[in-house]
């Protein structure tokens, strides 16, 4: 064990250490999954136990092996549980401020909610929107993903190599597909199923922290793969959800029985291509 610690003590340290690059350059390849040093963590933090883990460096949040860590400042960050707070403590240190990456978005809301809201006390509004953010936050951590935004009856998931690895188009899918699915069940709330409609879309965004500059709190997208995904949304009906075909083939899942649109996205020129997906029809049926 004190040989763990020593490595651990060590490893710290690796995030912005001895680099010639830029702050750009380097969180560049964090944000990908191509740091040489975050690599090397993770190869450490690999062999000890348990899930849940810093999508990041792999840090151990579960016992036993995040009793350990804990010490050498591997918690949880408060202002993302997805993430350690030593990673944020050592981006802060070096000023690391984003770069244009390939991410996947998922971007998820409740339809109907206002006149949901009208029917029920406010106190079941809270419950019911409490359930839809779990069953978002719990489908979007399965799959190795990040709670972007937590917005109204919207819930934003980002998918990109530091975090997913290089299939994050397919994790982003396979975490859409839960949560549409899970929110289709007939006991996913006390009124039933949560109506939503979704939309997943892969391309480039600008990658960063939030916040004032130099100081990393959260990471956030920006782009016009985030406004187009958004818009993509939107225009999905409730059940539906609009896989981009950039999605669909970064994903490599082939989907040629699935129905398919080609949309006028406000805001752009060009129209999109879909396939329409309805997840919520496939969910397993609650037993009488």
């Amino acid at each position: 064990m004190w040989r763990w610690c020593h490595h651990i003590a060590r490893e710290r340290r690796t995030v912005g250490a001895m680099s010639d690059e830029s702050p750009q350059e380097e969180f560049r390849k964090v944000l990908i999954g191509e740091h040489a040093g975050l690599i090397k963590r993770r190869g450490l933090f690999r062999h000890l136990p348990a899930n849940p883990r810093c999508k990041l460096c792999w840090a151990p949040f579960g016992r036993p092996g995040g009793a350990v860590v804990r010490h050498f400042g591997y918690s949880r960050f408060p202002g993302n549980p997805a993430i350690c707070q030593n990673c944020i403590s050592q981006f802060r240190k070096v000023g690391m401020t984003g770069a244009e990456i390939p991410v996947t978005l998922l971007f998820v809301d409740i339809r109907g909610s206002t006149a949901l809201g009208e029917r029920l006390t406010p106190t079941e509004f809270r419950d019911y929107l409490g359930r839809f953010y779990r069953l978002g936050s719990k489908a979007i951590l399965d799959h190795d993903g990040l709670i972007d935004k937590v917005v109204g009856d919207e819930i934003i998931g980002l998918f990109f190599g530091g975090v997913s690895g290089p299939e994050h188009a397919h994790a982003g899918l396979a975490a859409a597909i839960q949560l549409m699915s899970s929110a289709g069940r007939r006991d996913a709330s006390p009124q039933g199923p949560i109506l939503v409609g979704g939309a997943l879309h892969t391309g480039e965004a600008f990658v960063g922290p939030t916040g004032p500059e130099n100081v990393v709190d959260d990471f956030t997208a920006l782009g016009d793969a985030v406004n187009t995904t958004a818009r993509l949304a939107s225009a999905a009906a409730a059940g539906e959800l609009l896989v981009s075909v950039a999605a669909a083939d970064a994903a490599g899942d082939l989907l040629t029985e699935a129905e398919r649109r080609t949309l006028e996205v406000r805001g752009r020129e060009a129209t999109i291509d879909v396939i329409v997906l309805r997840p919520a029809e496939a969910a397993t049926p609650v037993r009488d």
